[in-house]
Parts: structure tokens; C-alpha cells; sequence
């Protein structure tokens, strides 16, 4: 078996290395791709893995060269593996660059044709033997996402995996995603151990990730919970028609597994994103319409949004929410457009109204009472 593991030396960069999309739905029997996906922090020459499945729920038929390493025209060495069917493995998946040169942009290093079964049911894709090199031969830290896909209506079963005792604090980074790796533009992902009663703050780099920082409170001991946000080139798969306005950013933006982003286990969670200034003035449109908007059983809610900062080249802004899903940053050039946003703040005021008529009323009948007994 080749392995680059040979090579000596610990590079002090840190690589992101993914199954793309980290989970999907098809159907029985459905051809489907996923790829392995590379953001580097330094310079990469060199790739390696092996994949595993479950060989009764999807069969791995081919395996080609990504873009990833060919960015700059070098000069690539690249073995497609061998995929062993039955056992549900593919080995010594590599590539290596022969010249001088490196790779610094994202992007996928190897695409995985697969075939999915007559079977329902989940198959975890789990990458080992992971090693990332550069071009000193030094060996480059990695954080490495697998995958799963869900074949047939059996979506919400268990994830068969054959390394079934896995600890369940590695499961919490497998979130929903875009089913199309087309889809996305940019993916930024980070990782915090979140406990009962923490301030939790995501913070996030990339110039071209309109999500600064996610903050909530932790209202349970979640573990390792991972933040992911897709930059989206169009409206989100998961939704059904485009949000109102004029469409700044489509973002999908997950939190830890599914089911985990709800109200009973995060409180007061605000979502800060930027927009480009140039863009607000080409389109002309003023700061005071950006808008942040969620998807929701169907529907685009806007959320509460306000404006905390600016600077020459962008303007900065907080939105509240209550879960995470698909998102847009939309603005609109008509005031009579903006929407009026209805916060749960807002919803008890008629019931202080109510409340208030009540207690007149019992006032003005403990008074009629007190009258009447003296007479």
C-alpha cells in the first residue's frame, strides 16, 4: 500500500479535509457522486486517503482526479485506489505533485461515483488513513469531516457505519448540507466544546464568508458541536421559492446534528454578517434595508436586524434567531417594501391590553359593590 506517511516532519498549517456534501438523500438505486473535499492553510503537494461504507447500502464504482492539485498547471501523479466491494473499502486513494509547484486554493481533490442499493437506511462515508503533505515532505495537521447518505424514504434511521462504536461526540459533526457540491461557493467550518450555561462564540475568517460570528447561550452539554456555513451560488436546494427583495447572500448556515438548533438547547443566539459596501452603492440601496431572512416550514421569516458597525468597505450587522437553517441577506430599494418585523417580544402586547381591560373591570366592580352596600 502506498502511503506518504513516510515523509518526515510536522507542518505547523492546519487543513480542512471533507466529505462533499456532508449528507444527502437519494433514492434506491440513484447514481450519485460525493468528493473529498480540501481547504488548505499552507501549501499542499500531496493527498492520500481511504473511504469505507456500508457495502449493502451503496457500491462504489469509480474513482477520478479532482481539480485540486492541477490548480496551477502541475505536473500530477494520481492512483484512483482500489475499492474492495464487498468489504466496503477503498484503499491508497493518493495523488502527488511531481514538480516544484503547490496548491493553496480549496478544492476537490478526488470524485467518488457511487450507486445506491435497494435498501433503506444510511450509510456512514467514513475517510482514514488521511495524510496531507507539502511540498518539504512535512506533514500537514488535518481536521477531517466524514459523511453519510440516506437511501430511500428511510432518512431518519440510524447511520450504519462500520465502525458502529464510534464516540458520539465525532457524530455531532455530521449536519445536513447542499446536496449539490456545485451548489456551494464558499464552506467555512469550526468546531467548540459547548456545556450548560456557556457563552458560545463562532467566529469565522474567510473575506469572502459574509458570516462573521454566530453567539448563544448553551441551555445543555452538547459536546463538540460543529458550525458550517455554505456560501450558496443560488437559492438553497431546501427551500421552495426565493426570498423577497433584493438577494445579497444565500447562506445555508447548520449547527451541530440535526434537530440540535432549537430553543431548548440554545438561547439568544444572534447571527453577525457583513455586507459590501460596493454592492449596497451599485445597487443603490440604502444600509437601512438589509435585511436577514430564515427559512421556515415554508415561508421566509425576516428577522430582527439591525445595524452595530460599518467601515469604508463594509457595513455590519446582528440578527436574532431562534434556530439555523437556509438564510438570505436581502435588501430592498422601496421602504414601502421593508417588512415589519414581529419579534416574540411584540406578540403580548395585546394580552397586556387584555389584561389591563380585565383589571379595570374589577376595579369598577369592587367599586359598584362598595357603592351599593352603603346604600
Amino acid at each position: 500500500m502506498f502511503t506518504i506517511t513516510c515523509l518526515s516532519g510536522i507542518a505547523s498549517a492546519s487543513t480542512n479535509v471533507s466529505i462533499m456534501p456532508i449528507s444527502q438523500s437519494v433514492d434506491a438505486g440513484q447514481n450519485f457522486s460525493v468528493g473529498v473535499y480540501l481547504d488548505p492553510d499552507s501549501p499542499v503537494a500531496g493527498v492520500q486517503f481511504d473511504l469505507s461504507y456500508d457495502s449493502e447500502l451503496v457500491k462504489a464504482v469509480q474513482i477520478s482526479e479532482g481539480e485540486f492539485l492541477r490548480q496551477e498547471g502541475a505536473i500530477v501523479w494520481f492512483n484512483p485506489g482500489e475499492v474492495e466491494s464487498s468489504n466496503g473499502d477503498i484503499n491508497s486513494v493518493y495523488g502527488l505533485i511531481l514538480d516544484k509547484t503547490s496548491v493553496t486554493e480549496p478544492g476537490y481533490f478526488a470524485m467518488i461515483q457511487m450507486v445506491a442499493g435497494n435498501i433503506s437506511g444510511t450509510s456512514s462515508l467514513e475517510l482514514s488513513n488521511v495524510v496531507v503533505s507539502d511540498t518539504q515532505g512535512q506533514i500537514i495537521p488535518i481536521d477531517v469531516v466524514d459523511g453519510s447518505v440516506s437511501i430511500g424514504a428511510d432518512t431518519a434511521s440510524s447511520t450504519r457505519s462500520k465502525a458502529s462504536d464510534k464516540d458520539d461526540s465525532e457524530s455531532a459533526i455530521i449536519t445536513t448540507t447542499s446536496g449539490s457540491y456545485q451548489e456551494v461557493e464558499i464552506m467555512e467550518r469550526t468546531s467548540l466544546a459547548v456545556y450548560l450555561g456557556s457563552q458560545v462564540t463562532y467566529q469565522f475568517d474567510k473575506p469572502e464568508n459574509p458570516i462573521m460570528y454566530i453567539n448563544y447561550e448553551s441551555l445543555t452539554n452538547a459536546g463538540n458541536v460543529v458550525a458550517t456555513i455554505e456560501v450558496l451560488k443560488q437559492t438553497s436546494r431546501f427551500v421552495s421559492s426565493p426570498p423577497p427583495g433584493i438577494v445579497y447572500k444565500d447562506v445555508n448556515i447548520w449547527l451541530g446534528k440535526p434537530g440540535y438548533s432549537n430553543e431548548s438547547n440554545i438561547k439568544d443566539a444572534v447571527i453577525g454578517f457583513r455586507v459590501d459596501r460596493s454592492w449596497l452603492e451599485e445597487e443603490q440601496i440604502s444600509d437601512s434595508s438589509v435585511i436577514m431572512y430564515r427559512y421556515e416550514q415554508d415561508l421566509w421569516v425576516p428577522l430582527s436586524t439591525k445595524k452595530i458597525d460599518e467601515s469604508t468597505s463594509d457595513v455590519i450587522f446582528e440578527a436574532e434567531t431562534s434556530a439555523f437553517s437556509p438564510f438570505a441577506i436581502v435588501a430592498f430599494r422601496s421602504t414601502d417594501d421593508i417588512p415589519e418585523i414581529t419579534g416574540a417580544d411584540d406578540t403580548p402586547v395585546e394580552n397586556k391590553d387584555l389584561d389591563q381591560n380585565a383589571a379595570l373591570i374589577l376595579c369598577m366592580s369592587i367599586l359598584i359593590l362598595l357603592f351599593s352596600r352603603r346604600h
